[in-house]
């Protein structure tokens, strides 16, 4: 007897359109993070002024608070951000949105991102 194919399950009842006031940059740096339950590492793949999503080694649930840091570029600084918040998870992927952040911090993501942009074969 044949089995119909089923549909693919849909992300969420509650998804909705988010307007994101900055653009989001695909990339791929190691990214240390530490809540109180535990000290992880997961790469960044993609980046924006205000968030970030993360693949990590550990499942996290929305609303946990972490402290963060990241290398930038191979020869670039240390970044820090003192609070970050999950706000949704898929697995082992979440987001997360800056909480506190230095302007050391800040003006390291922004030069990022605008030469991530500068350089894009879709910049206008």
């Amino acid at each position: 007897m044949a089995i119909a194919p089923q549909s693919p399950p849909s992300k969420s009842k509650h998804a909705r359109f988010v307007f994101r006031p900055y653009r989001r940059i695909p990339t791929w740096r190691v990214l240390y993070y530490l809540s109180r339950e535990f000290v992880g590492k997961g790469v960044v793949t993609n980046l924006s002024q205000l968030g970030m999503r993360v693949q990590g080694e550990h499942a996290v649930e929305p609303g946990l608070n972490m402290a963060l840091r990241l290398t930038l570029a191979d020869d670039g600084p240390t970044v820090e951000i003192e609070l970050a918040t999950v706000r949704w998870v898929e697995g082992y992927d979440f987001g997360l949105d800056f909480v506190h952040i230095n302007p050391v911090a800040t003006k390291h993501i922004a030069d990022l991102l605008n030469q991530k942009i500068r350089s894009s074969p879709l910049s206008y």
